[in-house]
């Protein structure tokens, strides 16, 4: 294909990315109740950390290069810094190395360091977050850095994090050079917000899970940082997770990824959006029992000026500038089995926070 159409599909797809079609007919508002739903209690967690920048261990996880599997002056550093913003707990993910994991440090961090690792390789990364393992020798490493990656690769990286009890979420899928393949070979989740740049293609990203969403697939949305400590352009700690958890212990916040129960937010004082159907949240899965239309509510915390709106599989079913700094409106939605919905909010472009979906069965 000649240079100018390929740029011209290229600028197309950035530019529709995070447009949808507009299906506002299937909902209708209805009064506002004097309850509004409540922010579930949660955990502040900071998702996809490193603790170094260099990438030769990554490309030759050989005992020669262990000195570049991770720093731990950066783990320090990057416990300190989001101790200090006020985050719970943190995934740490080295390339191709769980090493951090087994510092002295994270047993004295003031907030809860959970273990995980990037599994690294030229055809797409993926974290593995609370994985257990003895050592740093029983990491499941991808084929060494220049070999072929193949579908039997990620499928038995998956099976074998499924069986040390890890969760794997598929990191930048759209980053150029590293993309991931279409399929998501049983994967449990999706970064879907990373750093904003022209790289890591966020809202590619969305669209890539929302289209995977109207497959069928239910695939977890997390933020990850990409945290790079000592690196000029991943210097930064955001965006972030509220994860709905008791503590912010390893086991709690655990269990609230794996169940869905993650609200994406752009750093630790960003608004909120808390969406409620028929009593279930996020990550919940409601019975139709034969009805075809539900109630829902959406509130926004803190959003005044920003555009709330609502996503299923038709599209785009609500949208709204919320008004004032706390907001509730409740919809009546018209749904099939097997549908969904979830809730993003917007200031202009740049995103806010965004929830994972409430499912029809």
């Amino acid at each position: 294909m000649p240079r100018a159409p390929v740029l011209a599909s290229v600028l197309l797809l950035c530019a529709c990315a995070g447009r949808y079609p507009k299906a506002h007919d299937r909902v209708r508002e209805l009064a506002a109740t004097t309850e509004a739903p409540a922010p579930p209690r949660d955990c502040l967690v900071a998702n996809h950390v490193h603790t170094l920048v260099s990438d030769r261990y990554s490309h030759a996880p050989t005992a020669a290069n262990e000195r570049q599997a991770y720093d731990p002056a950066g783990l320090r550093s990057a416990i300190a810094a989001f101790a200090g913003d006020g985050v719970g707990a943190i995934v740490v993910t080295d390339h191709n190395s769980p090493h951090a994991a087994f510092d002295p440090a994270v047993a004295t961090a003031p907030l809860t360091v959970i273990p995980g690792m990037e599994w690294t390789t030229r055809r797409g990364h993926a974290l593995q977050i609370g994985i257990h393992l003895d050592s740093p020798a029983d990491a499941i490493l991808p084929p060494p850095w220049r070999s072929r990656v193949v579908a039997d690769d990620f499928r038995r990286m998956v099976a074998e994090t499924h069986r040390r009890g890890g969760l794997v979420i598929i990191a930048h899928p759209r980053v150029p050079f590293r993309t991931w393949p279409d399929d998501t070979f049983g994967a449990d989740g999706v970064e879907v917000w990373g750093l904003d740049s022209v790289v890591i293609r966020n809202r590619q990203a969305v669209r890539w899970w929302h289209d995977r969403l109207i497959r069928g697939e239910r695939l977890i949305a997390v933020a990850g940082t990409d945290l790079h400590p000592g690196a000029w352009l991943r210097d930064h700690r955001r965006p972030l997770n509220r994860v709905t958890a008791a503590t912010c212990g390893a086991a709690d916040v655990l269990a609230g990824m794996r169940a869905g129960r993650v609200l994406l937010v752009d750093d630790r004082d960003a608004p909120r959006v808390v969406l409620a159907v028929d009593g279930a949240r996020p990550g919940d899965a409601v019975e139709l029992a034969g009805r075809t239309e539900i109630d829902l509510q959406l509130r926004v915390l803190a959003g005044a000026g920003a555009r709330v709106r609502l996503l299923g599989p038709a599209g785009e079913l609500f949208a709204r500038t919320v008004a004032s700094a706390d907001a509730t409106v409740r919809l009546r939605l018209r749904v099939r089995p097997g549908e969904f919905v979830r809730a993003e909010l917007h200031r202009r472009r740049k995103p806010l926070a965004l929830t994972n979906p409430v499912y029809f069965r």
